[in-house]
């Protein structure tokens, strides 16, 4: 009888296994987390929509993005793709996957792809405001946003960039140890349990990290990421009607 049980049992558990037409449920918290690991490590080669550029293919349509749930796929694929972050912890991998679904979810429920959704539904006067009230600190649409509605002609693509910007200097760290200087340089690698940088003078330096080191981080886009969660649909649509007014 040992035997027919042990196949009843395989047989059971093999049923009982997500497949790729089980659905993951978006967890909203989880895919916002995603949303900004995604602006800092993957928008660049895959495309503020997720849809690819010349550098990286389109993962709405990948077969491992399809099949993942809750990092099964992605994570393996993390490490074992070349030029790929493969220092994400499992809870980031996860934060990944929720936003991967959240967009494809979306993208499905816009049934009209040659008809892509009206983004241009705020108030040019109030996303101003906003702009003015939030933003003129760091940009200027007389300056380093000038013409931005000519260089951003799609209005979709826009409002993705404005999300989630290119970061175009450096991350920088600062390092403390029990004893000596700080030492400051451009991160080459951080994760939860290391961090290395290259110094002002070129020289590389590597720590494991302890409750003994402080590291300090000087991101540029600090600001961007934490208004992702301050952020409203209004405040939306309206500083992408603005900007797109930009021309």
């Amino acid at each position: 009888m040992l035997r027919p049980l042990l196949i009843a049992l395989t047989a059971s558990t093999l049923f009982a296994q997500p497949g790729p037409t089980d659905r993951q449920k978006v967890d909203p918290a989880a895919a916002k987390r995603g949303r900004a690991l995604y602006a800092q490590y993957c928008i660049n080669c895959h495309g503020a929509a997720i849809r690819g550029s010349d550098s990286g293919p389109d993962l709405v349509r990948s077969l491992v993005i399809l099949r993942d749930r809750q990092g099964s796929e992605l994570s393996p694929a993390l490490k074992r793709i070349p030029n790929h972050n493969a220092t994400l912890t499992t809870a980031q991998v996860t934060d990944l996957s929720h936003f991967f679904k959240e967009l494809i979810d979306a993208t499905v429920k816009n049934r009209d792809p040659q008809s892509p959704p009206n983004v241009l539904t705020g108030d040019a006067r109030g996303g101003k405001a906003y702009f003015e009230a939030t933003c003129s600190k760091c940009h200027s649409p007389t300056g380093d946003l000038s013409g931005i509605g000519l260089r951003y002609k799609d209005p979709v693509e826009l409002q993705q960039r404005f999300l989630f910007p290119r970061r175009n200097k450096p991350l920088l760290a600062t390092v403390t140890l029990a004893q000596g200087a700080p030492i400051t340089g451009e991160v080459q690698k951080l994760d939860d349990f290391d961090i290395s940088i290259k110094d002002l003078n070129g020289q590389y330096h590597s720590w494991t990290l302890t409750p003994s080191i402080k590291v300090e981080i000087d991101d540029p886009l600090t600001t961007h990421h934490d208004l992702l969660d301050r952020y409203n649909d209004q405040d939306i649509h309206n500083v992408v009607r603005y900007l797109e007014s930009l021309k």
